[in-house]
């Protein structure tokens, strides 16, 4: 049986490339089966693709031919021949942004280009009541 393991983010890096096959001896695999396959291979990855308790970190998702499981796949989540498992790094933002704590002169904040490009405009006179980081 066989898995291709898609990873992304720094796991990419220190494994060398975006794509591993995992061949296993049985007809069906777990996605933990895998990824200790994976940490045996490239022991540099183990701490991007499993958290200090040995699960997945929080910021992995996890798709199973290119299709998000619902509920989200664990370790135990069970992988045929043939799958294809992607170990996506979740990106967010955290925290307020500059342009939240700014007030734009245009009222309309469905189009946060407008705001940017008025943030970004040479001195505007409504930047000077707003915050140092805002100018």
């Amino acid at each position: 049986m066989n898995v291709e393991v898609a990873l992304y983010g720094s796991a990419r890096i220190v494994v060398g490339q975006a794509r591993v096959d995992i061949a296993c001896e049985t007809p069906t695999t777990t996605i933990g089966q895998v990824v200790d396959t994976l940490i045996t291979t490239y022991p540099r990855a183990q701490p991007y693709v499993l958290d200090e308790a040995g699960g997945l970190p929080f910021n992995i998702r996890v798709l199973i031919n290119e299709k998000r499981p619902n509920p989200d796949a664990t370790l135990a989540t069970i992988l045929h021949d043939g799958d294809r498992l992607a170990l996506i790094v979740a990106v967010a933002g955290g925290g307020t942004t500059l342009i939240s704590k700014c007030v734009v002169a245009d009222p309309q904040p469905a189009y946060p280009i407008r705001a940017i490009r008025q943030y970004r405009s040479a001195r505007r006179p409504f930047l000077a009541d707003q915050p140092e980081q805002c100018r």
